[in-house]
């Protein structure tokens, strides 16, 4: 049912797209989508709240992403700070104080808090695009946008970016079909994008 709803919105813009033409008519969701696809590495500090159904846990991790490589550190609460996670090619690998232990094939799928992050980037990229809209947060005026990623009907779970007109994240949701699991507010936000012409062009979108 909420695939339907969302849907509807996505296909009324796309048709005003169509009949507008032209670069006042360009998609901007499409336009985020291509930015994170052409991302060659971020770098990102969020605020991660665990909306678990019988407690709510928050954490500060940095985020080091790649198409090919992901780590994330916990850097908040102090009590679990330093510990590490770092996802390549399917495996997973934790860490603390320079102790590695390999943790054996990871699904992306699986809600880790870990997780979540890279997954909010990775969908950005790759997820099924589905509703695009202008929301404020605060006083600050946002495009929102959310992608669907799942593998067939095991497990779906939708992403929504919250970005300001210059292109800066400021807030990230993943909920599955039984409603929201976790919000990221970002901090910092660092993009190295490829050019056309194949080198790369970094852009600090500072901190919020």
């Amino acid at each position: 049912m909420r695939r339907a709803v969302l849907l509807a919105p996505m296909m009324t813009l796309l048709l005003l797209c169509a009949c507008g033409g032209g670069g006042e008519g360009e998609d901007p969701f499409l336009a985020v989508q291509e930015r994170f696809q052409n991302a060659q590495a971020i770098q990102a500090e969020v605020t991660l709240t665990c909306n678990y159904q019988d407690e709510v846990r928050t954490y500060g991790l940095a985020c080091a992403y790649t198409p090919e490589q992901s780590r994330v550190e916990v850097i908040a609460p102090e009590t679990v700070a330093g510990v590490a996670a770092t996802w390549d090619q399917g495996t997973m690998t934790l860490s603390y104080d320079d102790v590695m232990l390999d943790a054996g094939p990871y699904a992306e799928t699986d809600l880790s808090p870990l997780w979540a992050a890279p997954a909010l980037l990775r969908a950005a990229a790759e997820g099924y695009p589905l509703e695009t809209g202008k929301e404020d947060l605060g006083d600050t005026a946002c495009l929102r946008v959310t992608f669907e990623t799942g593998r067939g009907e095991d497990l779906i779970l939708y992403h929504t970016l919250w970005l300001t007109e210059e292109g800066t994240p400021l807030r990230g949701e993943i909920a599955g079909e039984d409603g929201l699991v976790y919000t990221m507010e970002f901090q910092s936000f660092t993009i190295e994008e490829r050019e056309s012409d194949g080198t790369n062009a970094e852009t600090d979108l500072g901190g919020n």
